[in-house]
């Protein structure tokens, strides 16, 4: 690969997480005092809660901003630890939403008009009044969506030349394995802390032919753990059960990448043909959703248990003061 490919990546990446940034910026400008009100009025029923987590993520696009107000929310104790186990869990369902749109738009037609110039001097033209911050939140929607397209569309063009670089084939392949998969994923997410943006590169890998459905399962299970940075940095000064709920976040995506490993391990032993598939945008999207799937399928009957350790291994005057 050419250092102008590498840059143009980076700032394709770049583009992205700015997309990425000004969506979440509208819509919690819009949302946002409701969004704090809906989550600390979930339902007793930590079933209804995980549909609430789902459904306030796949609106919001941002499973870290959810999760960083629900660390808020169990600060004050605005939130039960019943409430928050459901809603973590809904909140990384619901994440999902935004693999499926990133591969509807990689396939419609007028994604052409992203891999002009056109979008970034709009962008550039912006810029002045976004940082402000004094526009409308529709404006910060709109441009938010236009970065998030243009930075795929670059995306892709940054990568086509990589079809051909045996030093690419070679990095992939050193992913296939699931614990190195598992490495590259957690350790990518956790340095630019956005599981989208790690999500939106691989499915422009995968315009590669490149990827596999092997190399791909892997990969996602490191970056769902690499996303649970953003909430532990938050909850470092936030008390301890704000420490307990990004925990619990964190916990989450152990026990999914836990439960689904050997199910992967048993596939390459017994049908390493179904892990060879290649795998494209919208199988990266479905894959995306049934390891979610799986991990809440296991952390949520076992909250219980877990909330208890959680309680018992705290300190005895914690516990005092929170009776």
């Amino acid at each position: 690969m050419e250092w102008f490919d590498l840059l143009a990546l980076a700032g394709a990446v770049a583009v992205f997480l700015f997309g990425m940034e000004l969506l979440c910026t509208g819509l919690g400008a819009l949302s946002r005092d409701r969004l704090r009100r809906c989550l600390m009025q979930a339902a007793p029923s930590v079933w209804r809660a995980t549909a609430l987590g789902a459904a306030v993520t796949a609106l919001v696009q941002s499973s870290s901003a959810v999760t960083v107000v629900l660390v808020g929310l169990a600060a004050s104790e605005a939130l039960t630890p019943e409430q928050a186990a459901g809603l973590i869990a809904g909140a990384n369902i619901g994440t999902c939403t935004t693999a499926f749109f990133i591969h509807i738009g990689l396939h419609a037609g007028w994604m052409g008009v992203f891999h002009s110039s056109w979008p970034l001097l709009l962008l550039a033209v912006l810029l002045p009044v976004l940082l402000r911050r004094r526009c409308h939140p529709a404006l910060f929607i709109g441009a938010g969506l236009t970065a998030l397209m243009t930075g795929m569309a670059h995306m892709q063009d940054a990568l086509a030349p990589l079809s051909g670089s045996p030093l690419f084939a070679r990095l992939l392949a050193q992913c296939a394995s699931p614990l190195s998969g598992l490495l590259a994923g957690t350790i990518v997410t956790a340095v630019l802390q956005s599981s989208s943006a790690c999500i939106a590169l691989l499915q422009a890998v995968s315009a590669s032919g490149m990827l596999s459905l092997g190399s791909v399962v892997p990969i996602i299970l490191g970056q769902n753990i690499g996303t649970c940075v953003t909430a532990l940095l938050a909850s470092l000064r936030a008390g301890r059960a704000a420490r307990q709920t990004a925990f619990l976040h964190l916990l989450f995506n152990v026990i999914g990448a836990a439960a689904v490993f050997p199910v992967l391990l048993l596939i390459r032993q017994f049908c390493p043909a179904w892990l060879a598939m290649p795998a494209d945008s919208g199988a990266i999207a479905w894959v995306h959703l049934a390891c979610n799937l799986s991990a809440a399928s296991v952390f949520l009957p076992l909250r219980r248990v877990i909330l208890a350790r959680m309680t018992q291994n705290s300190p005895p005057q914690t516990r005092e003061a929170a009776v």
